[in-house]
């Protein structure tokens, strides 16, 4: 059984093409890791499945995840598209332009992706009320600031409790 079919809801959303990859990629001058890729060719995001609550880490505080966003079209018209979501940050111009938002909690905090061309592809998690107290930590400890190691960290970490 995939991740997705542990987690996600099924919806009727194709996955994400490979031209709609390269689009991506070009119009906002990211490279998404591979395992990301793959995980949005077999569905173009989604909210987690109802009846439970999934999490990455274990921190008392932390907020139930929601849903992954998909990347340039939505699986449902109340979720905001990963592209519009980097429209917005292009916009604000304070996160770092390689950092792309794919899924969030049930706050609307986000969990981000490093995708620049020489990126490790580490996966931060930010409060949008702390962006400042962020960078902060991001430019001086960046290890600190880190969810996962990659896409696939991601995915394995996430369970319920």
């Amino acid at each position: 059984m995939n991740a997705l079919d542990m987690f996600l809801e099924p919806h009727s959303e194709p996955g994400v093409t490979e031209e709609e990859f390269r689009d991506f990629e070009a119009a906002y001058g990211v490279v998404l890791p591979e395992d990301m890729k793959e995980f949005y060719r077999k569905q173009n995001g989604g909210f987690f499945r109802e009846g439970r609550e999934y999490f990455i880490d274990d921190d008392e505080y932390a907020l139930p995840l929601a849903e992954f966003h998909g990347l340039t079209r939505t699986f449902h018209p109340h979720i905001l598209t990963i592209e519009h979501m980097l429209k917005w940050q292009r916009a604000d111009g304070f996160l770092p332009r390689h950092l792309v938002p794919f899924c969030s909690d049930q706050s609307g905090d986000s969990y981000f992706i490093e995708a620049g061309g020489e990126s490790n592809h580490w996966v931060y998690y930010i409060f949008h009320e702390e962006y400042d107290e962020f960078l902060n930590s991001f430019l001086e400890h960046p290890e600190d600031c880190r969810a996962a190691k990659s896409f696939t960290d991601f995915l394995e970490k996430i369970h319920t409790r």
